[in-house]
C-alpha cells in the first residue's frame, strides 16, 4: 500500500526551514569559531535531519546535499579538513540553494536541480559522499571515524529504558495552522461585541447581574488567551539578519560587529508579519552610511509601556543632516530659503538631533549617497520604514548624533497588537469615537481664559505650557458633524501624548473605557485624514478611530 506524502509536506517544509535557520546560525558561529568542535555537532545533527527527512518525502536533491555538507562537517570535526574562508562560502551557498529548495516545494513544484552545488562542495572540500546512505571515508587519507554506539548492554542489544520513557510523555507544545488561529480569533471578536452589549444591559434582576458578570469574566479570560497564543518572539525576524549583515559586511569590506538584544520579546503574529522589510532598510542604512570601516551595528526590542520598541543602532558615524537638507532643496522637496534656515540651525548646534521638521527629511525620499548601489541610493529604504509605522499605528523616532558619543539610532515604536486594543470613548457634537488608551496622558478641564489663538490655531495654557488643541467639527463629505461652534466657560480636553509631542482633543462628554475590536476604514471612508480605522459597539453602531499620529502632526486634521 502506498502512502501519500504530500499530507505531511507542510510537517517537512516548516522542519526544513528551522533547521536551515540553525544552520545558519552556527554558520555565522563556526566563521569566528573554526574550531570550535559543539558548533560542528549542532551543523552535523541539523543537516543529518533535513538529509533523514528529504529522504523520506523523495527529495533526493536535498538529502544529497545535506549529506555531503554533514560529511563536511564530520571531516572538520575529526580534524581530516580546515575549514577556510572559501568553504564557509560554500556551505552559505548551499544553505541558499537549500531555502530556494524548500520554496520551489512549498509551491507544488518538484525540487530545483542541486547537483552543481554538492558537486562544488565534494571538489573543494575533498570529501568522498555517496548516495544518501552512511558514507565511507576513502583509502586515500580519510579514515572512518565511528562514535561508540549508545544505548546498548554489555551484550550489544539494545536497551529500550529511553523508548518506554518516550512513550508516555505528554507533547507540551503543538503546531497549528495560521488559518485556524485566524478564524479563533474572529470568534473571539464577535464575543467581545456581544460582551459589550451585556454590560448595556439595564441592571436590576441579581441572578441575572450575576450570570453577566461571569460570561463577561470569561470571555475576558478568553480573550487574554486567545491573544497570548497570537503573540510570537521577534527573534523570528531577527534571526534572519545575522547572516544579510555578514553578506552585507564582506561585499562591502568592512568588519560589522552585528549584536542582537531582546529577540525574546514577543508580538502580535500580524505585526512581526510584516517586520521584515522595515528592518531589512534599517540594518542596510546602519551599515552604509553609519561605518565606513569598521563599527557595530546592534538591532534590539525593549518594551516601554504600551509599546514595543525596536531600535537599529550604528557607532561611528552620525548622519550628515546638512548633506540631507542640501539634497532636500536640489530635489524640491524643501524651499531654498527653508533649507537656508535648516542649514544656519544646524551649524549654531550640531551636537543633538536637530527639530522634527529636519529629521522628517530623511523619510522623504532622498538618498545622501553620491552613486546608486544594489542596496542603497535610491532613496526608498526610510520611506518604506516610515510608512510602516503608519500603517500599524506606530511612530519612526531618530537619534543622531547620539548621547555622548557618535553614531545613530532609528526606533520603531509600536503597539504590542492590531486585533484588540483599550479605548477611550468620547462623545463629540453627538457622535461617539475612541481614542486609543496607549496615546492618552489624561483628560482635564480648561476654563476659557485659558484657550488663545496663535495664529490660526486654538492654544490652551495648562500646566504652564502652550497644549494645541483639536476640534473635530466636520467629515468631508459628510453631514453628521456639522455644528456651530459653541462657547463655553469650560472645555473638557482629552490629552493625548506620544513621545516629546502632545495636544488636546476637545469633547463633549468621556463616555469610559472599553476593549474595542480595530476594522480597517470603510472603503467610502478611506479619504478622509485624522483616522486610523473603525470598530462596532455592542449595540451595532459602527464608531471611528482618531489617528492620534496624524492628529499631532497638525492641529487641523479637518475642514472647517
Amino acid at each position: 500500500m502506498s502512502i501519500d506524502l504530500n499530507k505531511f509536506k507542510n510537517i517537512f517544509l516548516e522542519e526544513a526551514e528551522e533547521h536551515i535557520q540553525k544552520l545558519n546560525d552556527n554558520l555565522l558561529l563556526l566563521e569566528k569559531n573554526p574550531d570550535e568542535p559543539k558548533i560542528f555537532d549542532e551543523l552535523m545533527r541539523s543537516a543529518h535531519t533535513i538529509k533523514g527527512s528529504s529522504a523520506t518525502m523523495q527529495f533526493q536533491q536535498v538529502a544529497f546535499l545535506t549529506h555531503v555538507m554533514e560529511d563536511i562537517f564530520d571531516y572538520a570535526r575529526n580534524g581530516q579538513l580546515a575549514i577556510t574562508k572559501k568553504i564557509i562560502g560554500l556551505l552559505f551557498e548551499a544553505l541558499d540553494g537549500l531555502q530556494n529548495a524548500m520554496s520551489e516545494i512549498g509551491k507544488n513544484k518538484e525540487e530545483p536541480n542541486l547537483s552543481v552545488l554538492s558537486a562544488k562542495l565534494k571538489k573543494v572540500t575533498g570529501v568522498a559522499t555517496e548516495g544518501i546512505g552512511r558514507s565511507l571515508r576513502t583509502v586515500d587519507g580519510k579514515p572512518v571515524v565511528q562514535e561508540k554506539e549508545k544505548n546498548k548492554n554489555e551484550n550489544g542489544a539494545p536497551v529500550l529504558l529511553s523508548g518506554i520513557e518516550h512513550a508516555v510523555e505528554k507533547l507540551s507544545h503543538i503546531k497549528v495552522p495560521v488559518e485556524r488561529m485566524d478564524a479563533l480569533m474572529d470568534l473571539m471578536e464577535e464575543l467581545l461585541i456581544d460582551k459589550m452589549r451585556l454590560l448595556q444591559i439595564e441592571k436590576g434582576n441579581k441572578k441575572t447581574d450575576e450570570v453577566v458578570e461571569h460570561i463577561s469574566r470569561l470571555i475576558s479570560d478568553l480573550q487574554f488567551q486567545v491573544m497570548q497564543v497570537r503573540l510570537v518572539p521577534v527573534e523570528q525576524v531577527f534571526a534572519r539578519f545575522p547572516r544579510m549583515v555578514r553578506d552585507l559586511s564582506v561585499a562591502q569590506g568592512k568588519k560589522v560587529d552585528f549584536e542582537i538584544v531582546g529577540g525574546e520579546l514577543e508580538l502580535d503574529r500580524t505585526i512581526v508579519d510584516k517586520l521584515s522589510e522595515p528592518i531589512l532598510h534599517m540594518l542596510r542604512n546602519a551599515i552604509d552610511h553609519g561605518i565606513e570601516k569598521d563599527g557595530y551595528v546592534k538591532l534590539s526590542a525593549a518594551r516601554e509601556k504600551e509599546f514595543v520598541l525596536l531600535s537599529v543602532e550604528n557607532g561611528g558615524i552620525d548622519i550628515d543632516w546638512k548633506k540631507l537638507v542640501t539634497v532636500s532643496a536640489k530635489k524640491g522637496i524643501v524651499s531654498d530659503e527653508k533649507a537656508g534656515e535648516y542649514l544656519t540651525e544646524l551649524s549654531a548646534d550640531e551636537s543633538r538631533t536637530p527639530r522634527a521638521e529636519i529629521v522628517d527629511l530623511l523619510f522623504g525620499g532622498v538618498s545622501t549617497n553620491d552613486a546608486v548601489t544594489e542596496t542603497s541610493g535610491r532613496g526608498v529604504g526610510m520611506s518604506i520604514v516610515r510608512k510602516f509605522a503608519e500603517a500599524v499605528n506606530g511612530a519612526v523616532q531618530v537619534e543622531s548624533p547620539l548621547a555622548g558619543g557618535k553614531g545613530a539610532k532609528i526606533t520603531l515604536e509600536l503597539p504590542p497588537t492590531l486585533a484588540i486594543i483599550n479605548a477611550l470613548l468620547v462623545e463629540i457634537n453627538h457622535e461617539t469615537m475612541a481614542i486609543p488608551f496607549s496615546s492618552v496622558d489624561r483628560a482635564v478641564a480648561i476654563q476659557e481664559q485659558n484657550i488663545k489663538l496663535m495664529g490660526d490655531r486654538e492654544v490652551a495654557v495648562e500646566s504652564d505650557a502652550d497644549l494645541p488643541l483639536v476640534r473635530f467639527r466636520k467629515l468631508e463629505g459628510t453631514n453628521n458633524l456639522v455644528s456651530k461652534e459653541v462657547k463655553k466657560k469650560q472645555e473638557t480636553v482629552v490629552i493625548v501624548k506620544r513621545g516629546k509631542d502632545r495636544a488636546g482633543i476637545v469633547v463633549d462628554k468621556i463616555v469610559g473605557g472599553y476593549e474595542i475590536i480595530v476594522k480597517p476604514m470603510a472603503p467610502v471612508l478611506r479619504h478622509l485624514n485624522g483616522f486610523s480605522g473603525s470598530t462596532i459597539l455592542g449595540d451595532g453602531r459602527t464608531i471611528l478611530i482618531i489617528d492620534v499620529l496624524t492628529m499631532l502632526k497638525s492641529t487641523r486634521i479637518l475642514q472647517n
